[in-house]
C-alpha cells in the first residue's frame, strides 16, 4: 500500500477516534472532561475514603479516580459508566494495576445504579443530570452518607463543606 493511504487511513482513524471521544459523551448527555488533579486531591480530602468505605464514581470515564482511591485508600470503588471504550479500558487499567477485589467498573446510566450501599459518591456532572441525581441520592442513601461534587451544585441544597475558588461541594445525606 502506498505511504500516502497509508497516511490518510490513519489520518481518518484518529479522527474518527477524536470524534467518538467529543461527541459520543455528548450523545448520551455528558461530555467527558477528567477531573484536574489537584482538584481530586481536594475532593479525597474531602469525602476521606477508607478500606471501610463503599465508593461509587457516576461518570467514572478512564476510571482515574476508581483506580486511586482503590489503590491509595483501601477502599471498595464502582465506577459506573456508559460509554464502552470507556469502561473497556478502565477496566483492563484495573486489571494492570491488581485492583480486581476493590475496583469495578458498570456499563450502565448513572441514574439506574442502586446507590443505597454507597458511603460515599464522587460527582462532576453537568448541571441538568445534578438536579436529577439530587433525587435519587436524597431517595437511596443513607443519612450521613457523602457525595462530593467538583463544579456544579445541587439546586436548593447547602454543601456541608465547600471550596468556593476550586468548586468542590461536600453534600452529607441528612436524616430521614
Amino acid at each position: 500500500m502506498d505511504l500516502y493511504v497509508v497516511g490518510l487511513l490513519t489520518l481518518l482513524g484518529i479522527s474518527l477516534f477524536a470524534a467518538y471521544e467529543l461527541m459520543g459523551g455528548f450523545l448520551s448527555g455528558a461530555g467527558y472532561q477528567p477531573t484536574p488533579r489537584g482538584i481530586l486531591e481536594t475532593m479525597l480530602e474531602y469525602a476521606n475514603p477508607g478500606p471501610d468505605k463503599r465508593v461509587f464514581d457516576l461518570g467514572s470515564g478512564f476510571g482515574r479516580i476508581v483506580i486511586a482511591v482503590a489503590k491509595r485508600f483501601g477502599s471498595t470503588v464502582v465506577g459506573v459508566e456508559v460509554d464502552p471504550l470507556k469502561v473497556w479500558w478502565s477496566r483492563r487499567r484495573i486489571r494492570a494495576n491488581g485492583l480486581q477485589e476493590r475496583a469495578r467498573i458498570m456499563k450502565g446510566n448513572l441514574l439506574g445504579v442502586d446507590l443505597s450501599a454507597a458511603d460515599i459518591v464522587f460527582v462532576f456532572l453537568w448541571d441538568g443530570i445534578m438536579q436529577k441525581l439530587k433525587l435519587k441520592v436524597l431517595a437511596e442513601m443513607q443519612p450521613g452518607t457523602v457525595v462530593v461534587s467538583y463544579y456544579h451544585r445541587f439546586d436548593g441544597w447547602a454543601p456541608e463543606k465547600e471550596d468556593a475558588k476550586r468548586r468542590v461541594f461536600l453534600y452529607r445525606i441528612p436524616p430521614r
